[in-house]
């Protein structure tokens, strides 16, 4: 498996791509780092457009630090991306399965 290969299987970018057992524990994997209050703000918020650490922090009612910590085990799973802008990084949802699965989650529970 290539090094983008593994890196989408931890967040069920690959679906279908090994055993049984190993997509098992790739959707498992996906569905732990999702099994986050903060984590599913954090996403129903990014659902709706790219936002930097600050402003996700006072849109989801968290410290800074709370959400930084947070991004970095969504961005170590494959689930958002950051992308540099001067001073800030701008956070967004990463492209694929699991951002359609957010968006699905979006619309059923975070629509206003």
């Amino acid at each position: 498996m290539s090094a983008e290969e593994s890196e989408g299987a931890a967040a069920g970018t690959t679906p279908g791509s090994g055993s049984l057992e190993e997509d098992a524990q790739r959707a498992s994997d996906f569905l732990k780092a999702l099994a986050n209050p903060w984590r599913l703000r954090m996403l129903c918020a990014l659902a709706e457009g790219p936002l930097a650490v600050g402003v996700l922090a006072a849109r989801i009612g968290a410290r800074e630090a709370l959400v930084s910590q947070h991004l970095m085990r969504l961005r170590a799973e494959g689930l958002v991306r950051g992308e540099r802008s001067g001073h800030h990084v701008i956070y967004s949802l990463a492209p694929g399965p699991a951002a359609e699965i957010i968006a699905a989650l979006h619309r059923a529970f975070c629509a206003r």
